[in-house]
């Protein structure tokens, strides 16, 4: 498994397929190339993912899935061929190493694949896929020169789900990637705007958690999923208003969250009821105080570059004035990102605005079998 190839770089294709397969949907992306700069979104298509298929970042039911990818296929007319999928970041080891800068890249490759891989991984080394990316070289204040290294390490168990599932489904895997890298890799050029003494925090929320990943150049230097998610947000409305599942999905859809005036009396939108106000309230002052922990641990780390921007991703990011919400909680400006805006891709179909934050990662994964 070749998790990090292509990182900063992209594949050999002229054609591009990603498919994110999550425990809420399935979803798949077709880009092609059409010059240097052209990009176009062919395909964009998904569909809920079968109930109990994904659990706890494994795909338990290959065959489930693979029928539904099979389906979405079909139904666009998207030719079985190579794919790249990507697991949950939260069931990836990433750490930021730095050895010696005189290692020749064969004795790099044995001294992070195995020394170093041992000293970090939570799991056997002979039960993992580990990978490594070298980054950048640079001289400590003792005057000794080394290089940095992202070293990252999956489950065998959890990739070799991915892995089944795809082949099932009747395509050829061409790498298994990070769901975060991912999403990085639709940011790139975007993240390259900041100084490089800034850092960047990305903020994926989707059904079952939120990732949070704090970014230098594009290169993550802290990790961490909270369990509080699209899922948590319905079912506190489903438990405080007695709706139904798909009431509940379509009612956090056009939720406002309560923002603070400028009296300092919160605003509520009186369309919907007090208990759901309060239910919803309750869920976002959570995240927020597991945002603020973790931004908290990240700069308690020492001489650590300052948090410049919040960027906000995934199916959960949709909610409306979320991203006010989290900058007066987090007193930090957040901006809720667009993929398909910020690679600048010519749409074929117009793509409804619920969907749009969420489609980072399967983006990212069509960019990785291009060229």
């Amino acid at each position: 498994m070749n998790v990090l190839k292509g990182l900063l770089s992209s594949g050999a294709g002229s054609v591009g397929v990603g498919i994110d397969i999550t425990p809420e949907q399935i979803l798949i992306t077709q880009l092609t190339k059409r010059g240097p700069r052209n990009l176009t979104l062919s395909n964009l298509t998904w569909a809920p993912t079968p109930t109990g298929a994904v659990i706890d970042g494994r795909v338990e039911n290959p065959a489930a899935v693979a029928r539904v990818i099979q389906e979405l296929m079909e139904a666009r007319r998207i030719k079985p061929g190579t794919a790249a999928t990507a697991i949950p970041s939260r069931e990836a080891v990433t750490r930021l190493i730095r050895l010696p800068a005189e290692l020749q890249a064969a004795e790099l490759r044995e001294v992070v694949l195995n020394q170093e891989a041992e000293l970090y991984l939570p799991f056997p080394r002979d039960e993992a896929y580990v990978d490594y990316q070298s980054l950048e070289t640079s001289q400590d204040n003792d005057g000794i020169r080394r290089q940095e290294v992202l070293l990252v390490a999956a489950p065998r168990d959890i990739v070799d789900s991915y892995l089944t599932t795809i082949q099932q489904a009747g395509l050829t895997t061409r790498v298994v990637d990070v769901a975060s890298f991912s999403i990085i890799r639709v940011l790139r050029n975007k993240l390259l705007q900041y100084a490089p003494e800034e850092a960047v925090a990305l903020l994926v929320i989707q059904a079952d958690g939120t990732e949070i990943s704090i970014l230098i150049k594009g290169v993550p230097q802290f990790s961490r999923t909270v369990p509080i998610g699209t899922w948590e947000f319905r079912e506190a409305l489903c438990r405080a208003l007695d709706l139904p599942p798909g009431q509940a999905t379509s009612l956090l859809q056009s939720l406002t969250p309560p923002l603070s005036g400028t009296s300092g009396v919160e605003v509520e939108d009186q369309s919907f009821s007090g208990r759901g106000l309060a239910a919803l309230r309750r869920i976002l002052t959570e995240l927020a105080e597991e945002i603020q922990r973790s931004l908290d641990f990240y700069l308690s780390q020492g001489d650590v570059a300052p948090i410049a921007q919040i960027l906000l991703a995934g199916t959960g990011a949709t909610m409306n004035q979320l991203d006010q919400y989290l900058s007066q909680r987090l007193s930090l400006p957040v901006e809720r990102i667009d993929p398909l805006q910020i690679l600048s891709l010519t749409e074929d179909e117009v793509i409804p605005a619920d969907i749009r934050s969420g489609v980072g990662t399967a983006l990212g994964l069509s960019l990785r079998t291009l060229g």
